[in-house]
């Protein structure tokens, strides 16, 4: 009898798992105004955590190691995880800490205007996480929002040989620079490459390409990806889609890069799954919700 094969298994570390409330409006109108949503969803969020979720809807069996307050809402986050298939072993509540919250207006362009209440500060130890764990995941990946964590899970993961994904979109840029560095696949997105003032993203990549790296990338939105190999650049496109809701797509990015890598597919390929899960989630509205399933992209994959 033949056994389905295992699902590659990716371990994601996020900073801060959230609750989103999500808006669909017309037009976010600033200074003040009273606005009427055509769609509403509260659903999770958090880089880490949307890119668990991708992973797992995608074919992946993912393993979220993070922290969240001990309240109602690190609770619905907790649950959320659990009900995609997440495994949540390592997903700690700290009491006396507050689980992040975020409002999110998009608008009929797709983009977002998002006010969030901050988790109050987590510690940063990272010596609890259960790396000993890594040797059996196929990939690990990581967020900006956490620098310890994301700092143990690369050193386990490049003792254990296990290629490792830096989702870099934002944070400090020298910290960011230097977790980079960690990883064996940092991708950055373009507001915090050009942060980091190393030039426009074909001359950015060469200079932030070091340490551990066996390459080093930068997602572009509807331009795709640009990655460079340590010696050539290579662009990917994205497909052309009509843009609904680009929240929670470069997380889509992430974790479908990651389990590509687990998956042990050809780099150029990895960046062409990653960028169409990524466009496919941006044809829906709902953030994390318009995740899409492996079949669905398999479908819109084979249209594009």
């Amino acid at each position: 009898m033949n056994l389905p094969a295992p699902r590659p298994r990716v371990i994601c570390v996020g900073g801060s798992a959230t609750i989103d409330q999500i808006f669909l409006v017309d037009e976010v109108k600033l200074p003040s105004a009273k606005l009427t949503a055509r769609q509403f969803v509260e659903t999770g969020g958090g880089m880490g955590a949307n890119a668990a979720v991708a992973v797992q809807r995608l074919g992946g069996q993912a393993v979220y190691w993070g922290r969240v307050g001990e309240d109602e809402p690190g609770e619905q986050v907790i649950a959320l995880l659990r009900h995609e298939g997440v495994d949540v072993a390592g997903l700690r509540a700290l009491r006396g800490f507050r689980t992040k919250i975020a409002t999110v207006l998009i608008d009929a362009r797709g983009e977002r205007l998002v006010v969030s209440v901050q988790p109050q500060g987590y510690p940063p130890d990272a010596s609890w996480l259960p790396l000993d764990q890594v040797r059996g995941a196929q990939a690990v990946l990581a967020d900006t929002r956490w620098p310890a964590g994301a700092q143990a899970l690369f050193d386990a993961a490049a003792d254990a040989g296990v290629p490792s994904v830096f989702d870099g979109d934002a944070g400090e840029p020298a910290q960011v620079r230097a977790t980079a560095l960690l990883a064996t696949h940092p991708v950055l997105s373009e507001p915090m490459l050009a942060a980091l003032a190393l030039g426009a993203p074909e001359d950015a990549l060469p200079r932030l390409f070091g340490g551990r790296n066996v390459g080093c990338g930068v997602t572009l939105g509807a331009r795709g990806a640009l990655w460079f190999d340590g010696r050539t650049l290579h662009a990917v496109a994205a497909p052309e889609v009509e843009v609904v809701d680009t929240l929670a797509a470069g997380d889509t990015w992430h974790g479908a890069f990651a389990l590509a890598l687990a998956r042990r597919e050809p780099l150029p390929q990895a960046l062409r799954y990653a960028n169409a899960a990524a466009a496919l989630k941006c044809t829906r509205f709902g953030g994390r919700a318009g995740i899409p399933s492996q079949a669905e992209l398999s479908d819109f994959l084979a249209r594009v």
